[in-house]
């Protein structure tokens, strides 16, 4: 009885510490996960930074650009003047043509009797001519030249220069923000999806389908094999049951006097799958935690049922512990595996009333289990 306890004892450490060292794994796991979370942040805290400064410079690129269509107008306020006063000029000039016409050089006129006469042609008198001055007097007096520049131009020239560098200049500044701006948001597209990746990663978790060779639709086969663990008969031996793999193996040749022994699991059902040996896989989950719930189908709110089945474990009369573990209601089996062999067995979980609550235990009784993930 005492060793019985000791080995008991013993598994429940041995439990107890491959928890530990899983619960250890996972939290690096995920403080490794926390230090890439702060570099994405940092990063879109940079890219906030810089989102800032291209919103200051397109603001001050629109007031540049308000300047700019200031000049402009002003510009086309100049260009309208310039050609108004080239109108006019145009005008003058074409008076002073007539002028000439109406009144060539005085070498060329005589006068008798108040008639005003060329050489060989009479012109009209000197009324008629008095009346065209006196209308031209009315406007306003300009001299004109031949060699009249506009001095507005070179003005109006070097304007349209500026305007054209600083169009050029906030062009090419526009084009550089928007250039940086673009490969700052495919990095930080780069870190998100990296970021999901390894998010996605750290949020899952392994399980083994005990009797069935698949795996449920939201978990990937790892790899599938048969039920082992230790023989029955063995008062030493290990209380767990594993998922042996049935390719790829590495196995060495050894002459120890003394070793653990490893054997396939049968089923001890006394119905369809009796002595037949057990099947299992290993399945990683898209979700980041999985328990067993006995004695229900049912998963708790918020929670995926992975597989159901029965909750099996070995016979209480054997030398040997072991573990319950959820078998999966198909109960697959290795095809031609219908030999005794015994070795490590999985026999149905049935109730008994007494330190089990009864009601809602009912003695006698099968007892089912799930697999739910989160």
């Amino acid at each position: 009885m005492s060793l019985a306890v000791l080995f008991l004892l013993t598994a429940a450490i041995v439990c107890v510490l491959a928890g530990v060292e899983q619960q250890r794994l996972h939290d690096e796991g995920y403080a490794n996960l926390e230090e890439k979370i702060d570099d994405i942040v940092d990063q879109m805290k940079e890219l906030k930074d810089i989102v800032k400064t291209h919103k200051l410079v397109i603001s001050k690129m629109k007031v540049l650009e308000e300047t700019v269509k200031r000049q402009a107008e002003l510009i086309e306020s100049i260009l309208s003047e310039k050609q108004q006063r080239v109108a006019e000029k145009q005008s003058l000039k074409t008076s002073v043509k007539s002028h000439q016409t109406l009144f060539p050089p005085a070498d060329d006129i005589f006068s008798t009797d108040g008639l005003v006469y060329e050489k060989d042609a009479v012109h009209q008198s000197p009324q008629l001519g008095e009346e065209i001055l006196g209308s031209e007097k009315q406007k306003p007096g300009v001299f004109v030249r031949s060699d009249d520049s506009d001095p507005l131009l070179p003005v109006v020239t070097q304007l349209t220069q500026k305007v054209s560098e600083v169009s050029a200049g906030l062009q090419a500044l526009k084009d550089e923000v928007d250039t940086n701006l673009q490969a700052l948001r495919n990095e930080v597209r780069a870190g998100q999806r990296e970021l999901k990746t390894e998010v996605s990663e750290a949020s899952t978790s392994v399980f083994v389908r005990w009797g069935s060779s698949s795996c449920p639709e939201s978990a990937v086969l790892v790899y599938s094999g048969e039920v082992g663990g230790s023989s029955i008969m063995a008062t030493g031996a290990a209380v767990n049951y594993l998922c042996l793999p049935l390719s790829n193996l590495t196995l060495t040749d050894t002459r120890v006097q003394f070793a653990a022994q490893l054997y396939g699991a049968e089923y001890q059902t006394e119905d369809g799958h009796h002595n037949k040996d057990a099947l299992c896989a290993v399945c990683r989950s898209s979700r980041a935690t999985n328990v067993m719930i006995p004695a229900t189908t049912v998963c708790p709110a918020g929670w995926t049922s992975d597989y159901s089945g029965w909750l099996m474990a070995g016979w209480i009369g054997h030398n040997a512990a072991s573990e319950f573990i959820c078998v999966d209601s198909n109960m697959e089996e290795r095809i031609a595996s219908e030999q005794d062999n015994d070795g490590k067995l999985l026999y149905y979980t049935t109730t008994l009333c007494g330190s089990l609550p009864c009601p809602p235990y009912v003695t006698g009784k099968r007892v089912s289990c799930v697999v739910c993930s989160k």
